[in-house]
């Protein structure tokens, strides 16, 4: 199973935020020699606020001082420790590091907390390293357990009360090149739930083909590694009229790719209206299958 992750970093003088803002800054996580001296180690250690969690739900991240035990210790620790080069924080699986120490011209930038969202269940050991000159001065870990509680991602249908959710953006600061979306409601007796991906670095303003593309591969290797493989697809005889027994929404033929049954949710690949004009724009559709 393919680990995905996603970041909301947080640094010591900003409020935590549910935004896609892009704070912090990541480093491409390549494999670099770092000869170990006899330089001094730095009593820096990471503590998560829960090693249980669901996923699209948040884990807080801290960075603790072990040597001070008195009030905002995080906030102490880049006046302290400002003289290392280096300080990165990964997730294991994770093609890419997170800096938490940017040197900038006239100072530096230091994160001290973070909070994270995973999007899919599993053990993940997140590990945290610094660097001084060559000398790894920094190291520590610690193991999170993310479970998946949900009817359709970590939405509950019985939880939804009419009232629209946000479509709220579950960012990863650049560890994917994309970020997923997630849009709740019910209306009536229709209860539904859409999850939208949104890229990084590919063109939206103008006809472009390959956005559709890694939709298309993005969404269908997702919902899979979490409910298993399409039950049908565009191969399949009859697979509108399979739809519209399974799905209150109301789509055209051409718009049904794939469907897949879970315990308590159907879900389908669809094309969105907009597509014909864009060549992009899929979004996964939910509903209860009760």
């Amino acid at each position: 199973m393919v680990r995905k992750i996603c970041l909301l970093l947080l640094t010591s003088c900003l409020l935590i935020s549910c935004s896609d803002k892009e704070l912090g800054s990541l480093v491409d996580e390549i494999d670099v020699e770092h000869p170990t001296g006899e330089e001094e180690k730095v009593p820096i250690r990471i503590v998560a606020d829960k090693s249980n969690q669901n996923f699209y739900e948040m884990v807080m991240f801290e960075l603790k001082d072990s040597t001070y035990n008195g009030p905002n210790g995080s906030m102490l620790i880049p006046l302290k420790y400002q003289n290392l080069d280096s300080l990165t924080w990964e997730v294991e699986g994770s093609p890419k590091k997170l800096n938490l120490v940017v040197k900038q011209s006239g100072g530096y930038r230091f994160t001290t907390a973070w909070g994270h969202y995973f999007y899919l269940p599993g053990n993940y050991k997140t590990y945290l390293k610094g660097y001084r000159g060559k000398d790894l001065v920094v190291k520590d870990s610690a193991t999170i357990r993310i479970s998946g509680d949900g009817d359709f991602l970590h939405v509950k249908w019985s939880e939804l009360s009419g009232d629209p959710n946000e479509n709220i953006g579950y960012t990863n600061n650049g560890t994917q090149d994309y970020e997923f979306q997630v849009y709740s409601n019910k209306i009536g007796k229709e209860i539904f739930s859409k999850l939208n991906v949104r890229f990084e670095h590919l063109d939206y303003r103008k006809f472009n083909p390959e956005i559709g593309k890694r939709e298309l591969e993005v969404f269908t290797t997702y919902i899979s590694s979490l409910y298993g493989e399409p039950k049908y697809d565009e191969t399949t005889k009859g697979i509108h009229a399979k739809f519209k027994k399974l799905f209150r929404k109301g789509v055209r033929a051409e718009q049904v790719i794939k469907i897949w049954l879970g315990k308590t949710s159907n879900m389908a690949l669809l094309k969105k209206e907009s597509w014909k004009e864009d060549g992009f724009g899929y979004e996964i559709h939910a509903e209860p299958n009760h």
